[in-house]
């Protein structure tokens, strides 16, 4: 009887303890919309109005947006575990609730946004009926794994002494000069390697090196990481590194889903007071407008106009041998020409867009089952490796999913890549087994 009673005790205290991290995840996710709403107004409409971020406030859309809110964070996956619940939770973060914002001052397209609802509950929905993938082991996984380090961290170091010469420029103020210079080089296969560098191999890498304290090798990769940010001016390479570093600390706290809300609504305020109190926009410039909102806006522009014109069924890419593509521009100079009067700007989108661009509401639904497998995939080859590891390699794959369509991301931005490294990360077992 007493040890009944016990389990009793037990189950009803950790019960309590689910209830409250829910809680605390639910208030982190509301200060992070009410943050970016208050900085929207205060700080991206008056400065960057022209750009179409203006501010046509909606009393009902408003009310509307955290009704969603609300709907979306019942029926997301509250726990951090699997890794792909962290996925979610991190990309609803840089996507869903940026869109919910535009939609609120900009009079976003309501049934764009209520697609965009349906996609995500389909994905919850799918994550939680699709069977889990079982790998078996691979004995070589560590001489792979390094290879892979060694071989493209070789190559593009080569690269870049070749076609540049080696110098570090850290400055964010000439940037795009940096890029134009790049462009200029026409370095052989830069597109994909440097990607897969910034997005996959160096945070990977970094992670892995400071689980196991070998700072000689994570030095070696700051050193990569920032020679390639002076080579390319890509802003997100000098902060992918500190962004994995702070993940891996926040995954280690009792409810790392409400840490990472709190973290980054403190970053939009910390952007909207540096502005108030000094006229200084970096900050809100480099994350809630760049990072957060221009996605969100782009996601918008793409349905305005394919909705219009009519999905393009992926004729730009892997149909192409079979279909005739409509544009004289690809998509992404295409809304950049129309939208932007400049047809050299490459203007991409995130995963909705990128569907619905494709085949239209029914592209929701496609990517929506892709986007499930893959998470599984990552599920079953992170499994057993330690979360840290596994956090800093899901965490790159959503900022990537913010910014480009999945197919692209799946072969030219690394996510297969990534897939496979997962794969060959050290399991926990054999790792404890060497540490001891």
């Amino acid at each position: 009887m007493k040890m009944v009673n016990q389990n009793a005790d037990l189950n009803q205290y950790l019960n309590m303890r689910v209830k409250t991290s829910t809680l605390w995840s639910f208030i982190s996710v509301c200060f992070f919309k009410i943050i970016l709403d208050l900085s929207y107004h205060y700080v991206i409409a008056p400065i960057w109005g022209y750009s179409g971020f203006g501010s046509q406030f909606d009393n009902l859309k408003f009310v509307e947006s955290y009704f969603l809110l609300l709907i979306i964070f019942l029926l997301m996956p509250k726990s951090s575990k699997p890794i792909s619940n962290t996925f979610i939770f991190v990309l609803i973060l840089l996507t869903y609730i940026p869109m919910l914002t535009f939609y609120t001052f900009n009079d976003g397209a309501r049934v764009y946004l209520y697609m965009v609802t349906a996609f995500w509950i389909l994905v919850f929905f799918l994550l939680r009926i699709l069977p889990s993938f079982i790998f078996t082991p691979l004995k070589q996984a560590n001489i792979i794994r390094y290879l892979l380090f060694i071989c493209l961290g070789t190559t593009a170091f080569l690269l870049i002494y070749i076609y540049i010469g080696l110098s570090y420029n850290l400055s964010l103020t000439n940037i795009y000069e940096t890029r134009s210079i790049y462009i200029g080089t026409g370095i052989p296969l830069a597109g994909y390697l440097f990607t897969w560098m910034v997005h996959t191999i160096n945070p990977t890498f970094f992670a892995l090196f400071i689980a196991k304290r070998k700072w000689f090798l994570v030095a070696l990769i700051i050193a990569l990481q920032l020679l390639l940010f002076s080579t390319t001016g890509d802003k997100l390479t000098l902060f992918a590194l500190p962004f994995v570093f702070i993940l891996m600390w926040v995954v280690k706290r009792n409810n790392p889903l409400a840490y990472i809300g709190v973290i980054f609504a403190g970053i939009i305020l910390i952007g909207m007071l540096f502005y108030l109190l000094t006229g200084d926009v970096w900050i809100s410039s480099i994350f809630t407008r760049r990072m957060l909102l221009i996605p969100a806006q782009i996601s918008f522009i793409y349905f305005n106009f394919f909705s219009k014109n009519g999905p393009i069924y992926l004729s730009h890419s892997i149909f192409r041998g079979f279909l005739k593509y409509p544009y004289e521009l690809d998509p992404a100079n295409l809304i950049g020409s129309v939208y932007f009067d400049q047809p050299a700007m490459h203007v991409n989108t995130g995963i909705a867009g990128d569907a619905y661009m494709n085949f239209g509401p029914v592209g929701l639904l496609m990517w929506g089952i892709l986007l499930a497998v893959t998470l599984k995939l990552f599920d079953a080859g992170l499994k057993k490796v330690d979360y840290k590891i596994g956090a800093a390699i899901v965490i790159m794959v959503a900022i990537t999913l913010s910014n480009t369509g999945l197919l692209t991301s799946l072969l030219t931005h690394g996510i297969l890549l990534a897939l496979l490294l997962a794969y060959l990360l050290p399991k926990e077992e054999t790792w404890k087994a060497k540490l001891t």
